[in-house]
């Protein structure tokens, strides 16, 4: 089952994250480890947020043990504790080319049910979702019936008019919870040939 980790390093560098990636010798997408579908680098004002989608639990944690554990403390990278949460939805590339911002949405009241309801309206997420404006998306699942939204946009301008012209019509008629979205500059991201 594929699935989203989010982990937070507060007091990270961009100095430090390319030290680790250089000392994985991870220069690119061709580079990416076995079993990453993606992933995201963002600074926050207090350090970094990643965002990846893995294969499989297996796949993070091999990689982990093998590789990335040695690497941040080689750095001086304190591990900060990494969340889990399944995928329900992913789109790998949609129609975005610029990678600008990480878009993350925590809701509580938005369910799988309400999602599944939405985006089955949404013309950007028929078929594989190659029309979708943003550059991906990922809907994850809380082990609380709430979902967490994780999507790569080139500005927030670009999902405010996403918000408008598609989610608002959508979701007429339904009982929307409010949606607050954080945008953070993205500093790295690498693609994979795994898909999920």
């Amino acid at each position: 089952m594929a699935i989203l980790m989010m982990l937070d390093l507060d007091g990270a560098t961009v100095e430090q994250y390319d030290q680790v990636n250089e000392s994985m010798g991870i220069q690119g997408d061709d580079d990416a480890p076995d079993g990453l579908v993606s992933h995201v680098c963002a600074v926050t004002d207090g350090g970094l947020t990643i965002a990846d989608v893995w294969e499989s639990q297996e796949a993070l944690d091999g990689f982990f043990g093998s590789r990335l554990a040695g690497a941040l403390q080689q750095a001086g990278v304190q591990q900060g504790q990494p969340r889990i949460l399944p995928v329900h939805n992913t789109i790998a590339q949609g129609a975005g080319t610029e990678a600008g911002v990480l878009m993350i949405i925590e809701s509580d009241a938005f369910g799988p049910a309400l999602y599944d309801r939405l985006t089955a309206r949404m013309p950007a997420h028929a078929g594989d979702g190659s029309a979708h404006p943003a550059v991906s998306h990922v809907a994850a699942l809380r082990g609380d019936g709430g979902m967490v939204f994780v999507d790569v946009w080139d500005s927030p301008e670009s999902f405010g008019r996403f918000a408008e012209e598609a989610l608002a019509p959508a979701s007429e008629g339904e009982d929307m919870p409010a949606l607050e979205p954080r945008f953070v500059l993205i500093h790295n991201r690498l693609r994979s040939t795994a898909r999920v």
